[in-house]
């Protein structure tokens, strides 16, 4: 049996990456879809046993809750009597899981029947242009209901369950999830055509024509209907803050924010740039290790290193541990401060995490990048000159960096500044994330006294995105936060400065924190561009193109075929135009992929674009994400079946 032992691991060894190693300082977490009735210790101490630090279990919907709400029913399924919220705070807190309740804001799953009765006959449903609700629409995947967001029953049910859960239970955050619309097609209720022209303070007479497609108000109508999320949420987080200064508030969002933005009416860069989350995880959900980096360099690019940003891993579309462990080496060389893997219980996951402690996850992961104190980094000095773009720095000249961490003493003489207190807070947020929930109490009134002064000590670093210390820049020991001014030569390739430090005040026990500055990369050539729509020449006769993208499809499909599409049924009518154009369909269906040049009237989604495009995207020379934003590619129907599929065909040339 020994023999045996040492064999499989030694033949698990030979398949994970040879090159995948550990890291510290950073988040390293899984979702969980279906959190109740679980034995909550056992799955904490395995988190931790493997390397994890941070668990997302869905507790509650937009309308019911796993647990004992004062504010949701009780969800269809939950077991009665059993406090599941409570069982699993005390177990991440025994095994020190960071806790954060992933909930699934407006959307009615797991609800009481004669509940979703009564929101239906106080007309609080969102209903699409028809007045349909999206039970009935064919295009929604989920055929479940939804609130409608500028009800205001709906609005002030939203902010009290998500504040019940930073009230009354010791977790260390909350996650906002379908915090959007479903599509593009809702929502036109009776009560958003009254608050619209309320809110604009203008008359509709053409509903829903005038607020819908080319109609005169469609882009002011989108606008306010990006706004209802918008607002609610910075409305949430200021609150929850105020509650308790220690608590995350955090998102599930999609990659790509143009298509969040016009798609489903989220506007998460707005949300990051109001300072509503303390950090945002994207839903990176492919098994394609290109279109994995490109969507992190966008999410890097748009977020400008504001926040943490941590890369969501669909881990249940792999169907081996090493897809896994390569997609967090992946999201490490590509600048995420950490990655959570969607998820527990779906797929392998969970059996998968002993492959992932021998590889990417053996050492210790804190200190967590969005529990350390407030950072500012600007740069200056040659190799920030033009014409290098935003995100470059010139290789070989030199590099200045201005940084700040925490509230230097300088700006907290004496304790009487606002920076002093919001030093301690750093403190308090610490101790409040360890402490149990009668603990938690307001801030102190008053200054921050001299004899109570945080001491800030640590180290500064230029880095790989991988952690690896490129250079040694300096160390630091210093009362309410450090400032400094450095400068070096920056390498040919990409890098960040990056702080590693502990916070202590008299009497206190010493808190670790990391800050990152953005991810810069060092080239040589600042003239550089990146042509998005670059096309290959000599396509070829039509009958050329039209073989060409029959032979591409055809491999992409079997390519799908093997990576696995468990439990995904899908009928995708792709729709190519011009010279070489055609129809093909494209159907899913068990982990199987079939292609066949056909149309049919009722598909799932339908993708629009011309056959050279076509052409370019499958052999990688055009990016999809730009020519979508241009009007050029366009698709209809259930867009997240449709990136969760075409991600499973590949796109990879040569294959």
């Amino acid at each position: 049996m020994l023999r045996w032992t040492m064999t499989c691991a030694f033949l698990i060894a030979l398949a994970l990456p040879a090159l995948a190693q550990s890291r510290t300082g950073e988040m390293r977490g899984a979702w969980m879809g279906s959190g109740y009735g679980r034995d909550w210790p056992a799955i904490m101490k395995s988190l931790k046993d493997n390397g994890l630090n941070a668990f997302f279990p869905n507790l509650c919907t937009g309308g019911a809750a796993f647990y004992p709400s004062k504010v949701l029913p009780t969800a269809v399924g939950a077991r009665s009597g059993r406090d599941e919220l409570a069982e699993a705070g005390r177990a991440a807190k025994q095994y020190g899981i960071e806790l954060h309740v992933w909930r699934i804001n407006w959307m009615l799953e797991s609800v009481p029947p004669e509940v979703l009765a009564s929101y239906e006959k106080e007309g609080r449903l969102m209903r699409n242009p028809e007045g349909k609700l999206v039970r009935d629409d064919p295009q929604d995947s989920l055929r479940a209901d939804w609130l409608c967001p500028s009800h205001p029953a709906n609005r002030k049910l939203e902010k009290d369950a998500m504040l019940e859960l930073v009230r009354r239970y010791d977790i260390a955050g909350i996650q906002f999830d379908y915090m959007r619309y479903p599509g593009p097609n809702y929502c036109f209720c009776d009560h958003c055509r009254q608050q619209f022209q309320k809110d604009a303070a203008i008359t509709v007479e053409h509903w829903p024509a005038d607020v819908t497609g080319e109609g005169a108000h469609a882009a002011r109508y989108a606008d306010w209907r990006r706004g209802l999320q918008t607002s609610l949420v910075a409305e949430i987080s200021q609150e929850a803050h105020r509650i308790r200064p220690g608590i995350f508030v955090s998102l599930a969002a999609w990659c790509e924010p143009q298509v969040a933005r016009h798609w489903v009416l989220q506007d998460w860069p707005a949300w990051v740039a109001a300072g509503s989350l303390d950090f945002i995880c994207f839903m990176d959900y492919t098994t394609d290790s290109d279109q994995l980096a490109r969507w992190l360099r966008l999410h890097r690019d748009t977020v400008q290193g504001t926040i943490p940003v941590y890369a969501g891993l669909g881990s249940f579309l792999m169907t081996e541990p090493g897809t896994l462990i390569r997609q967090v080496e992946i999201a490490r060389q590509e600048g995420a401060d950490g990655f959570v893997a969607f998820a527990y219980y779906s797929g392998d996951l969970d059996k998968w995490l002993p492959q992932l402690r021998q590889t990417v996850t053996g050492t210790d992961p804190s200190p967590m990048p969005h529990a350390g104190p407030p950072a500012a980094f600007s740069f200056t000095g040659p190799a920030v000159a033009e014409p290098a773009g935003e995100g470059q720095a010139l290789a070989g000249k030199e590099l200045g960096v201005e940084l700040t961490v925490g509230t230097p003493l300088s700006s907290a003489q004496e304790g009487e500044s606002e920076g002093a207190a919001q030093a301690a807070g750093v403190l308090r947020r610490a101790a409040d994330v360890r402490s149990p929930v009668p603990s938690y109490e307001p801030a102190p009134e008053g200054p921050l006294t001299m004899d109570r002064r945080p001491r800030f000590s640590g180290r500064i670093v230029a880095e790989a995105p991988d952690g690896a210390i490129l250079a040694n820049l300096g160390l630091f020991d210093a009362d309410f936060g450090v400032q400094r001014s450095l400068r070096f030569l920056a390498p040919e390739r990409p890098f960040r400065v990056a702080v590693y430090g502990a916070i202590s005040e008299t009497g206190e026990k010493k808190q670790d924190f990391v800050a990152r500055a953005p991810l810069l990369v060092g080239i040589t050539d600042p003239t550089l561009k990146v042509d998005t729509f670059h096309h290959p020449t000599g396509l070829g006769s039509p009958d050329t193109i039209h073989a060409d993208l029959q032979a591409l499809l055809a491999r992409a499909c079997a390519r799908a075929e093997a990576s696995g599409l468990a439990g995904v049924t899908a009928a995708l009518q792709l729709h190519y135009t011009g010279p070489g154009g055609g129809d093909w369909l494209v159907k899913v269906k068990d982990g199987g992929c079939q292609l066949a040049e056909a149309t049919i009237e009722q598909s799932d989604a339908t993708i629009t674009c011309s056959a050279e495009d076509a052409l370019a995207m499958l052999q990688r020379q055009a990016d999809p994400m730009a020519l979508w934003t241009s009007g050029r590619l366009v698709v209809t129907g259930d867009l997240f079946l449709v990136q969760q599929v075409m991600a499973a065909l590949g796109y990879s040339p040569g294959q």
